[in-house]
């Protein structure tokens, strides 16, 4: 973990110290009865192999991504159907974020040979798919209530103020784990799984944005409906088709579901008692704990809410949800037990 959250560039020295004070009552938990050579050995053992999992990541084309989100050289379409920086986002930015993080490896080689799926294609005929999609966007956000605003921000997972949506994945994996009285074999399974699918779920999904560079609601209506629209929440500098969030819950919540079950009720109380103070809109959100009847519910909200906030349309949480099952199945086809 230091590794890959080295100070002073991806973390701060309490993190570590925090690191080590995890590591010191682990040890003094399960190694004081232990004869010193069985724990001496053991800690080795477990240094060789984390130390050989980082240097298997070094290579994989994400290795320090955090020090390269935008690059300034890199050259993107212009025009309708494309995407433009946003108005209203969540960073100043005017470069897509990580444009080549779909080309990094793969954990599974069935999810870096998935084919793209099909987009549907631009139009400003009234009649069209494409136009009634993004005027569903357009003419719901005026209308939103505070149930369905407080759905959108609660999974904002903004990492610039709570969990990143791959955190709040690991979250509900977590609450599987304790809600099941998982033991420490399963609880490593299920972390791998939800790891290894949330990890080929955003490189396919940004494959396949860079592939169309397919604009956000926002400029949609700014040419068609109303050059003063702003969306409900926060855009992300990237491309919008398809969703990372519907895509990386979909992906998250198979593995889930085939780990703990199709009815799993659970709380999700990740964000609750959150506040923002950025916006006005924000004022009134008091961010209660959300209660689901399996993950499959709490992954279908997840994409949904990003329609909700105005930032995707219908085709991106459709497209991002089928891409994700299909790669939570990769991942759940391995030959996990002898």
């Amino acid at each position: 973990l230091k590794l890959l959250y080295p100070v002073p560039g991806n973390s701060h020295r309490l993190i570590h110290e925090r690191m080590d004070s995890l590591y010191g009552s682990i040890l003094m938990k399960y190694g004081t009865e232990l004869d010193p050579i069985v724990k001496d050995r053991s800690v080795q053992f477990g240094r060789d192999i984390g130390l050989a999992l980082y240097q298997w990541s070094v290579p994989d084309g994400g290795d320090k991504g955090y020090s390269r989100p935008f690059d300034p050289s890199f050259v993107f379409p212009s025009g309708p159907s494309y995407w433009v920086p946003p108005v209203r986002g969540q960073v100043v930015s005017l470069y897509p974020l990580h444009p080549y993080w779909g080309n990094n490896r793969s954990f599974l080689v069935s999810d870096s040979n998935m084919a793209i799926p099909a987009i549907e294609p631009y139009s400003t005929d009234t009649a069209s798919k494409y136009y009634k999609m993004y005027r569903e966007v357009y003419d719901r956000d005026p209308k939103l209530t505070l149930q369905e605003r407080e759905t959108a921000a609660w999974w904002g997972d903004d990492p610039t103020e709570t969990a990143s949506p791959p955190g709040h994945s690991f979250y509900l994996t977590g609450i599987g784990i304790k809600g099941t009285d998982a033991g420490l074999m399963k609880a490593a399974e299920a972390y791998a799984r939800t790891g290894m699918a949330v990890a080929d779920a955003f490189i396919h999904c940004w494959k396949v944005k860079y592939t169309y560079f397919n604009e956000r609601p926002s400029s949609y209506a700014h040419r068609n409906f109303d050059v003063n629209f702003v969306q409900f929440w926060p855009e992300p500098p990237f491309p919008a088709f398809p969703s990372g969030h519907a895509i990386q819950s979909a992906a998250a919540a198979t593995v889930q579901t085939a780990l703990f079950g199709d009815h799993f009720a659970f709380t999700d109380n990740l964000h609750e008692g959150h506040r923002r103070y950025d916006d006005a809109r924000f004022f009134d959100l008091t961010y209660p704990a959300r209660h689901f009847n399996s993950f499959w519910e709490a992954a279908l909200e997840c994409g949904y809410s990003r329609l909700l906030g105005g930032i995707h349309t219908a085709q991106d949480n459709d497209a991002g949800r089928q891409e994700g099952i299909t790669i939570g199945q990769h991942v759940n086809d391995l030959k996990w037990t002898k």
